[in-house]
């Protein structure tokens, strides 16, 4: 029984953890098997399930939501059983602007094939965690399965975008994988802006005199598997990675309106890295005025202590501070090694984890012969759970940073002092001369918007231009940037660059029927108005849909053609079939 619907290595697990842990043996099954609406972790051989599986059941669930806005006509009856079916599936409903952009989601197959991939993905990790195979001693951050799944789907979305090509108004055409790799998706560049600015933050602060606190905040001990032998984890229902960094999003929520009400204004950069059993802890680089550094520091231990802060190890572990004197090492030094730990291990040397109160040196693992390095475990388990690793804590908007580097020198010529001040200091100059050469400095950028702590009160805003978005499955308003203004001016835009781009996917597409709707005929009588209005939103054709129940072509004869290329006909059907059916459908819509 152990070995339905779990991997080999799972079922093994579990066996043995009957005579350890002091739990009994349905509760752990429970933890394990999936029930029967969700997809099960391994297929019949033991093997992880895999994308042709996700695919067969996001079928079945669009078809069923399908079938859900055929038959009822009430949006809230609609609604509610679509969220039946998410919940029996352990999918998070979808999120919609408007009721027919919830049907054509939960209609379409496409959408359901991402969101079953991710429930599978990170149950199947929640479970290596419970079992206690993702952990220093086995497979750190990530088991090894959850490794080879996620590069394949990294190397499948690589692949995809090489695929489609993006042409604008001057004719310059890309691939979508070069124009991503001209973003914060190449590792290097992104490694490259965060140290960037966080070490404008350290000139500003060694500027103004301000103290750098460097921060390490981690969660109770009930969020942690340690291996699976940890018997407050599963008392406490064996919190996942995403439930962890909720509380600790939650402790730092309650600091920042706790610092708020007292006036102090820290700025700096915060980090979510993985304990090797997938517990997130926090990494902080955070400034602040010297007269505010002793009641920053209380505020702070207070409100990471105030849960089970009597627990044994609690005061050791749950936060750590060290402060930053002058002369010993940049504040940016400080951070700069976990930075490098959670892209791609530039520059860091060996690969250090601190557990059990002992250091380990994580080592890059071969599997299916294919090498996995410590940092990208690190990416693997930040992309599996829909973890954000950086993010700026106050200090001014990066949006405007951003911005800037869309403007051309041309733009900013006749700007007041504070925008061509942002510019030049948005903007990096390559050349041989050194004393042309000049990199971005966003030390700089902050003096010109106002300062360290103005936040949204800066002096230069972010200007945007509300327009209609036209998305897969709805057109939403939008407020999208178009440029920047300095405050005191509010009507004089300097305007970014941007172009308007076509995309052309290669390939071949399916061909959709003449009208905006299904063209099966499955009722007598004509609809309820509700009814017709949610067939708008329901995908005309799906493949899975060409004939009906009864064997009535759903589609015109050239969709059928179309479809019947790309589909393996079962052994033995003859030809002539398919002009049966053409023939069938010609005389029902003579």
């Amino acid at each position: 029984m152990l070995s339905m619907g779990i991997p080999s290595r799972m079922a093994s697990a579990v066996q043995s953890m009957f005579g350890g842990l002091n739990v009994s043996r349905q509760r752990v099954v429970d933890a394990v098997l999936a029930d029967d609406q969700r997809l099960p972790l391994a297929d019949s051989n033991g093997a992880m399930t895999g994308q042709g599986a996700i695919s067969v059941a996001a079928l079945q669930a669009a078809r069923e939501c399908y079938e859900v806005c055929s038959s009822l006509h009430d949006e809230h009856a609609i609604k509610a059983r679509i969220d039946a079916i998410c919940s029996r599936r352990g999918v998070r409903p979808p999120v919609a602007a408007t009721i027919g952009g919830y049907i054509a989601r939960a209609a379409d197959h496409a959408w359901w094939r991402r969101a079953l991939r991710k429930e599978l993905m990170r149950r199947f990790e929640h479970t290596s965690i419970q079992l206690g195979l993702t952990y220093v001693r086995a497979d750190p951050y990530v088991s090894r399965e959850t490794c080879l799944a996620q590069a394949a789907q990294n190397e499948a979305n690589k692949k995809a975008l090489a695929a489609v090509t993006a042409t604008n108004e001057n004719g310059d055409v890309y691939s979508l994988a070069e124009l991503a790799e001209l973003g914060m998706g190449n590792k290097t560049l992104r490694r490259g802006e965060l140290m960037l600015r966080i070490r404008g933050f350290e000139e500003v602060a060694d500027k103004m005199r301000h103290v750098g606190m460097f921060w390490t905040i981690t969660c109770p001990s009930k969020y942690h598997s340690v291996g699976g032998t940890n018997a407050k984890y599963a008392e406490f229902g064996s919190p996942t990675p995403r439930a962890a960094q909720a509380y600790l999003v939650k402790v730092w929520s309650a600091i920042r309106s706790a610092l708020h009400r007292r006036g102090i204004q820290p700025y700096g950069f915060r980090i979510a890295e993985p304990h090797t059993d997938g517990c997130p802890h926090w990494h902080m680089l955070l400034f602040v005025a010297p007269e505010h550094q002793a009641t920053m520091e209380a505020v702070i231990h207070a409100y990471a202590m105030r849960e089970d802060g009597d627990e044994p190890g609690a005061i050791k572990n749950r936060v750590k501070l060290v402060r930053i004197e002058a002369g010993k090492g940049t504040a940016a030094g400080y951070i700069i090694k976990y930075v490098c730990k959670s892209i791609d291990g530039a520059g860091v040397g060996d690969h250090k984890a601190f557990e059990d109160g002992r250091t380990y040196v994580i080592v890059p693992d071969m599997f299916d012969k294919k090498e996995f390095t410590a940092s990208q475990r690190v990416t693997y388990w930040a992309q599996v759970h829909g973890i954000r690793q950086f993010q700026q804590i106050g200090g001014v908007p990066v949006g405007v940073w951003r911005e800037f580097r869309r403007l051309s020198e041309e733009s900013v010529r006749n700007a007041p002092e504070p925008i061509r001040e942002a510019y030049q200091a948005a903007q990096k100059v390559e050349s041989e001369n050194p004393a042309i050469a000049q990199r971005a400095d966003f030390a700089r950028f902050i003096w010109a918007m106002g300062g360290p702590t103005v936040g949204r009160g800066a002096t230069i805003r972010l200007a945007t231009r509300e327009e209609g978005v036209e998305g897969r499955y709805e057109q939403v308003e939008a407020h999208r940037p178009v440029g920047v203004y300095l405050a005191a001016q509010p009507h004089a835009v300097y305007e970014s660059t941007r172009y308007r781009w076509t995309i052309d996917r290669a390939g071949v597409a399916l061909a959709v029927p003449r009208t905006g709707v299904n063209n099966c005929s499955r009722q007598a009588k004509a609809p309820a108005p509700f009814q017709a209005e949610n067939k708008k939103f329901v995908p005309a054709f799906d493949v899975g849909r060409t004939f009906d129940r009864d064997g009535k072509p759903c589609a015109p004869p050239e969709v059928i053609q179309t479809y019947q290329r790309h589909k393996k006909r079962p052994a033995g059907a003859p030809s002539a079939h398919l002009l049966h059916l053409q023939r069938k459908y010609k005389d029902k819509h003579a």
